[in-house]
């Protein structure tokens, strides 16, 4: 293993590929064989400039692939030098929501919120009946943490938990996925609280059911206290409805707050007349749900089976919400964004604008983040495109994070890929604005020609990376990018098109260059080119004879 920091004003990728714009990176690399793991989730950016970035540390079980993950922390000074880390790891527990929640007060102190649960997993050396006294309880903790991440002050509330273990093939596939646990889907700060909710699971009995799962909307304290907590029963049981939730699914609006999910409803006491795509929850101040509403596709009507998957949402300062997800139809996920006006709970929730970007393959957006706030007229979206279909994680891919306006026009994108002549899988965890324009993008990788290498890395991109004419693309879908851009003699086309070529032409309109795409990037001779601008055009159906333009964009010689 090992770790290692990038600065430089251009991109010095892992793997040393060159590109416009970013400003400094972390990585950590491991190997898929090691029998512990450390992979970065996403990263709050502090009041002197540093970023606490969200972390979990794995060992290994027994299982051979699957993962343990435990929750820690990384504080990363404002140019990415490590200031300190550390792991908070229970004997007996596993953090049932993987990495922390960080929060910073109105005194600059620094709080994880982090649940625990029972560790089921019996291949594993933290398996709970090791112990002489295994935990029948999991805990909610908020931490005070100190310079080097230490805990200072702990803040615990226990619950009973359902410990019961049935040792079937589902259960045996996922113990800790089908056994009881706490797992807390959203938490974030609001004045001097934190707002979220969690989920409370009974293990998996099909046989004998042991109740139904439960659902939690909360606001707490510094001090750990449950200031306002709110419980309803849901539909499931065992864990069934645990791949809804990722980690931003509420946000506050100007009556109170509003919680997306895919589907209908999961609360038993709020039942839903007919199929819906998304459901949308008005909730006060103290937690209670007052009304739900449904949401929707912007072509609902032509395909109403497609759900909203990987969904994540943060609230506009023109109090509409930002949603970014992904659809799938079986092996083409095509992601989306949305702006929702959900303002008038008397009024059905609309869509004010929507925006749509795939290859044809299973494209993905931020796993953890995909949409943040840049300014008043902008936002940033993350997402990856992938090269071919990636049910094994097995194809190429590149990283997009795009700037938008408040009319979902594409004012710029950074493109990044890791690989120059090998291929590189990657996902973008989530992108976060920072405080002086710039953005944060967190990442994982691995090498597709030795899959036992892997990195988990954060970069940061300066507001300067997304200023340019490098993605002035006609259509927006982004399906091919010309970098670097500014460039000198070479000119780069990432795509993964098929049957396809590129075609150069000046200002004047007179074509310079013409070329067949063999490959995912093709690499253009412009040595002998003036300096200047340029706009390039990519072309399909070069096979058939008749040929459709599906890209064209702009890029500029030095």
């Amino acid at each position: 293993m090992s770790t290692k920091n990038v600065v430089a004003l251009a991109i010095v990728s892992i793997m040393g590929t060159m590109a416009f714009g970013q400003e400094w990176e972390h990585s950590h690399e491991f190997a898929y064989s090691d029998d512990k793991r450390i992979m970065y989730y996403d990263a709050t950016e502090l009041s002197d400039g540093s970023f606490a970035v969200n972390t979990t540390f794995s060992y290994k079980s027994g299982m051979g692939d699957f993962y343990v993950p435990h929750p820690a922390l990384k504080l990363l000074s404002a140019d990415g030098e490590e200031l300190a880390y550390n792991q908070f790891f229970k004997p007996a527990y596993w953090c049932s929501s993987n990495a922390p929640f960080t929060f910073e007060n109105k005194e600059g102190e620094l709080f994880a919120l982090m649940a625990y649960s029972p560790d089921h997993d019996p291949s594993y050396f933290n398996y709970f009946k090791n112990y002489d006294n295994p935990p029948t309880e999991a805990i909610i903790g908020l931490y005070r943490l100190g310079d080097s991440l230490t805990i200072e002050e702990s803040f615990e509330t226990t619950f009973a938990i359902d410990t019961f273990e049935k040792h079937d093939d589902y259960w045996n596939l996922s113990p800790n996925g089908y056994s009881g646990k706490i797992l807390i889907f959203s938490a974030f700060e609001d004045g001097e609280t934190i707002v979220g909710g969690y989920t409370k699971t009974v293990s998996r009995d099909p046989q004998n059911p042991r109740g139904n799962d439960s659902m939690f909307f909360f606001k707490m304290d510094f001090e750990g206290n449950f200031v306002q907590r709110k419980g309803y029963e849901l539909v499931s049981h065992g864990g069934n409805a645990g791949y809804l939730w990722r980690r931003c699914h509420m946000t506050k609006s100007d009556s109170g707050y509003l919680y997306y999910i895919q589907g209908n409803s999961l609360l038993t006491a709020f039942p839903n007349t007919g199929q819906r795509q998304g459901s949308m929850y008005y909730l006060d101040d103290e937690m209670n749900i007052l009304k739900t509403s449904p949401f929707w596709h912007f072509d609902h009507t032509q395909n109403p089976a497609n759900l909203f998957y990987n969904i994540s949402v943060k609230r506009s300062r023109h109090n509409t919400t930002y949603l970014s997800c992904c659809l799938n139809d079986v092996y083409d996920e095509e992601l989306r964004f949305y702006e929702y006006d959900d303002s008038n709970m008397a009024q059905p929730v609309t869509i004010l604008h929507n925006a749509t970007r795939t290859t044809g393959n299973r494209d993905m957006p931020a796993r953890v983040t995909g949409v943040d706030l840049y300014d008043d007229n902008a936002v940033y979206f993350g997402y990856t495109l992938n090269a071919g279909l990636v049910w094994d994680l097995d194809s190429d891919s590149w990283m997009m994070i795009e700037s938008l306006d408040n009319e979902f026009d594409t004012i710029s994108t950074v493109y990044y890929d890791l690989g120059d002549g090998i291929d590189i899988h990657s996902q973008v965890m989530s992108v976060t604005a920072c405080k002086d324009g710039g953005v944060l993008l967190v990442f994982w990788s691995k090498n597709l020609s030795n899959t036992n290498q892997q990195w988990t890395t954060v970069t940061k991109f300066p507001a300067e990376a997304f200023v340019g004419v490098d993605e002035a693309h006609d259509n927006g879908l982004k399906v091919a990018i010309a970098y670097p851009n500014p460039g000198k003699d070479v000119l780069n086309i990432r795509t993964a098109l098929q049957n396809a070529l590129v075609e150069i032409y000046d200002l004047s309109g007179k074509l310079i260059h013409k070329q067949e795409i063999t490959g995912n990037v093709t690499s253009i001779n412009a040595e002998g080119w003036a300096a200047g601008m340029y706009v390039w055009k990519v072309y399909t159906g070069v096979s058939t004879g008749s040929t459709t333009l599906v890209e064209t964009g702009k890029w500029v010689k030095e």
